[in-house]
């Protein structure tokens, strides 16, 4: 049995919804808590949770991290190899822009390609404030993408990057006519 699976079934022994888990995690550490969507992707195995976050699963099951972990297999894999038509999930801001996840959930760093329509862009995304920083690089690929951070323009061309702290707010936008595809690179990992 996979962690995730466990977390799933340890849950559901307990009689416990997935949102009734989340709401005792906020009650025990309150804004420190995991957020509902990140506990989502870790049941569904789209993210295997850092300590931090395994630890609170443990304490909002009433459990042991060994007794979290007895009976899992351990993947000990050498490498992460996804083929196109097998990326690890998409998240689509609206019709005209959507990205694909390209790295595994064992990664500590997230890969999305964006992929934004004529005219498309994203809605505004802030990652959370506290102790972590987290960062983005962007690399356009094809097209020209314009960065709006902290209400700042930046256009980039293909072969440009850029790299910003996202805990400030941003989006991206294709101003074009033309169809424009960058890579993005998150760490730590966070959706």
């Amino acid at each position: 049995m996979k962690l995730h699976q466990k977390i799933t079934t340890l849950r559901k022994e307990k009689g416990l919804k997935i949102k009734d888990l989340h709401t005792k995690l906020k009650e025990i550490f309150a804004d420190k808590a995991l957020s509902y969507r990140t506990l989502l992707r870790i049941e569904k195995g789209h993210t295997d949770g850092r300590a931090s976050s395994l630890y609170q699963i443990c304490v909002g099951l009433g459990i042991t991290l060994e007794e979290l972990k007895a009976g899992t297999e351990e993947e000990n894999t050498v490498a992460d190899y996804i083929k196109r038509n097998k990326r690890e999930g998409r998240y689509t801001y609206n019709e005209r822009a959507y990205a694909e996840i390209l790295t595994g959930p064992k990664r500590k760093f997230l890969v999305l390609e964006l992929f934004l329509g004529p005219k498309g862009k994203t809605s505004v995304e802030k990652d959370p404030e506290g102790g972590e920083k987290f960062e983005k690089w962007i690399y356009v690929t094809k097209g020209k993408l314009t960065c709006v951070i902290k209400g700042i323009k930046f256009i980039l061309a293909k072969g440009d990057c850029i790299c910003f702290d996202s805990r400030l707010a941003h989006s991206f936008e294709n101003n074009s006519f033309r169809r424009t595809r960058c890579i993005i690179i998150q760490n730590p990992a966070h959706l």
